[in-house]
């Protein structure tokens, strides 16, 4: 739970992730899915000793994911009451390793004795904490006032993946990411690859559909293996890739990850109408949507929206509210189809781009937006469908980029919509997507392991580089990989690309 400095080291041509998902299956074990560790929604984190407790919520972040907004709320012993002054407060402060504390917030304790406080803070510290303590005491009332203070991790870290569970390996080249050209008398190779596991062992025992459909829905599927993109191996570059050029190990010239000329562009369409609140899901997504900005933000530009019956573009996160009016709609192809209208009008051309749609309404109002261009909103899903195949074939095809689009659709059996009929039409906009019917699911419990699962999907990917000694462009290179024992091999395309530069 420490501050997230993750070193996303991601080949931005997301082209490996449109042929399996990583983790399709939606509920994981804890940390399975790279699940971020915190205590989300007001768990109970207070040590059965202390005097002080508190609790902690995300609810929302800046738009490039560098800090953190959090709800804190506090609660004393009533055995400290006698203690208090009129101006006892409680103070938080947040700490990082080489810094001095900062005070970040300070709250007078009323008779109550709870209260809720909102900070910001960073999320790019590792170590970093926050130290709740108790002021404005009387004098010789309570003799440990270290029962009094109180320390929570600062923001929450993403894990990645458990490479002892790692139980079989294959490597991928991203389809036109390989690059080669002559630099200071050296050729240097860039390419990315996709590592997964075919095995899905770090799955475990995760299930396609985990609650029980009624008559109308088909039956969940059986689980079965799926490959698992297996994440954090860029915290030990050396010991996981290497190069052999001509069938010969040069140690002078180690592979290398880089990222940081490749920056991924992160649209989110998020829905926020009204049934979002009234299925108490609101908090959930809020919270999901915050880890995924932070656990990508090294290497992402953001784009918000939020959409009812209309689309609303947002700075950051916590200017997201959602819509609890008599009135509210959704109008969810439309909130697509402005996104994609502006990648292909202001979308950056050396920019990837990935789209996250997030949904657990029907569609009854796109339509309005079209006037007498679409007999129903039947037509407005086909329609949809064919802009996603067409901007994704448009950006691969005229700037050599890649555009995945991923469904987050959450459907509660109870809710009256025909929750089968509703993930069909989402499984079509993924498959157009490149993302094979991502994340569309009859359980509506488990918002945060979607989001967890896409971004598992997205750090999968490893941009590395390789800069030879020789400088021809046409010699075998081969990369191994090498995880938990298991060895997998990519020669890379020199014959064809590495004379063209």
């Amino acid at each position: 739970m420490r501050a997230i400095v993750p070193a996303l080291i991601m080949c931005c041509a997301l082209l490996a992730c449109d042929t399996e998902n990583s983790a399709r299956l939606n509920l994981a074990p804890a940390n399975a899915l790279g699940e971020i560790a915190f205590d989300d929604q007001f768990a109970s984190t207070t040590p059965t000793d202390s005097l002080l407790s508190v609790q902690s919520n995300m609810v929302g972040t800046s738009a490039n994911g560098k800090t953190v907004n959090l709800l804190l709320r506090y609660s004393i012993d009533p055995a400290v009451q006698n203690a208090l002054t009129a101006r006892a407060y409680v103070q938080f402060d947040y700490e990082a390793p080489g810094q001095e504390p900062l005070r970040v917030a300070r709250s007078t304790i009323g008779e109550q004795l709870f209260g809720e406080v909102e900070i910001s803070v960073p999320t790019t510290e590792e170590n970093a904490k926050i130290v709740a303590s108790v002021g404005g005491l009387k004098p010789d009332v309570i003799d440990d006032v270290a029962n009094l203070e109180f320390q929570l991790p600062a923001v929450a870290k993403r894990e990645t993946t458990d490479l002892s569970q790692v139980q079989g390996l294959q490597a991928e080249l991203v389809e036109g990411s390989y690059e080669s050209e002559l630099v200071d008398g050296r050729r240097v190779h860039e390419f990315a690859i996709r590592v997964f596991d075919p095995t899905g062992s770090p799955l475990l025992s995760l299930l396609n559909n985990t609650s029980e459909p009624t008559a109308s829905q088909s039956p969940p599927s059986q689980p079965t293996p799926v490959p698992y993109s297996i994440t954090g191996l860029e915290k030990s570059v050396s010991s996981h890739f290497s190069a052999f050029e001509n069938n010969v190990q040069d140690i002078e010239s180690p592979v290398t990850v880089s990222f940081t000329e490749h920056p991924l562009a992160v649209y989110m369409v998020i829905d926020a109408s009204k049934s979002v609140v009234e299925s108490r899901q609101s908090h959930h997504l809020l919270d999901a949507v915050s880890k995924t900005t932070i656990a990508l933000s090294n290497n992402a530009w953001f784009d918000y929206r939020t959409f009812n019956g209309d689309v609303h573009r947002i700075n950051d996160l916590t200017e997201l509210e959602f819509d609890t009016g008599e009135t509210s709609a959704t109008a969810l192809y439309y909130a697509i189809d402005t996104t994609l209208q502006d990648i292909e009008n202001h979308g950056s051309i050396n920019q990837d781009k990935i789209v996250m749609v997030f949904t657990d309404g029907k569609d009854l109002a796109s339509r309005n937006h079209y006037s007498d261009q679409f007999i129903d909103n039947a037509q407005v899903h086909e329609y949809i469908v064919q802009r996603v195949n067409q901007t994704r074939s448009s950006q691969e095809n005229t700037l050599g980029k890649q555009m995945q689009v991923y469904t987050i659709g959450f459907y509660d059996s109870n809710s009256g919509i025909d929750a089968t009929e509703e993930i069909r039409k989402l499984d079509a906009i993924a498959n157009a997507g490149g993302t094979q019917a991502s994340y569309n699911n009859f359980n509506a419990n488990d918002i945060e392991s979607a989001f967890a699962a896409v971004v598992h999907n997205v750090k999968g990917i490893y941009y590395l580089r390789y800069s030879s000694q020789q400088t021809s462009g046409n010699n075998t290179i081969e990369l191994v990989v090498t995880v938990n024992g298991h060895e997998a091999r990519v020669i890379l395309p020199t014959s064809m690309n590495g004379l063209s530069h």
